[in-house]
């Protein structure tokens, strides 16, 4: 099989599976299924929560902690899934990736809240982030598997979950704490 045939195998086989995907949605996590509302529920409510809870003068920088929380998680998903680690087999809609709101909000929301208060009240946050992320990947993530949220495979298990939550959530605080010694470095002068 040459380059071509192969890369059109793999368009019709992606066709294919999204097809699956849609169908299954339709069928097991519609509108009508407690999955969709729970799904929805995982979206909204913590934003809500967010919302009247985040600390205004220091929007921006919870908020990039937390944009970086989704984005390493939202990577780390696709790459699981896609590898068959886990599976997340009711999605709150078929086009998006799966688990999109416990990644890309639930999670990130609940690592942002931790964040702003670690900081604001001057608590290890190394400490806090390795108790949350245990509580969440045993709590959440056992929730999850219990009720067919979360497939896990290939020997993935929820200790290893909980090393994941650690290592984004860490990973996420240096990250800002970089972009934060550059917004205090002084620029310097030109010289004309």
């Amino acid at each position: 099989m040459n380059e071509q045939e192969l890369y059109y195998r793999i368009l019709e086989q992606k066709e294919q599976l999204q097809y699956l995907l849609k169908e299954h949605w339709q069928l097991f996590s519609n509108m009508s299924t407690w999955f969709f509302w729970f799904n929805l529920a995982t979206v909204i409510i913590p934003l809500v929560i967010l919302y009247f809870s985040i600390d205004r003068k220091r929007l921006f920088e919870v908020a990039f902690y937390g944009y970086s929380m989704h984005v390493l998680w939202l990577n780390i998903d696709m790459i699981l899934t896609g590898n068959n680690y886990f599976n997340h087999p009711h999605s709150l809609f078929y086009i998006l990736p799966e688990g999109v709101s416990v990644t890309s909000v639930f999670l990130p929301v609940v690592f942002m809240l931790l964040y702003q208060h670690c900081t604001n009240n001057g608590k290890n946050f190394y400490l806090y982030a390795t108790v949350t992320s245990t509580i969440f990947a045993f709590g959440f993530g056992f929730f999850a598997e219990s009720v067919d949220l979360l497939r896990m495979h290939k020997g993935m298990n929820l200790f290893y979950l909980t090393l994941i939550d650690i290592a984004a959530a860490f990973i996420a605080y240096w990250a800002t704490n970089i972009f934060l010694m550059i917004k205090k470095q002084k620029p310097e002068r030109r010289q004309d």
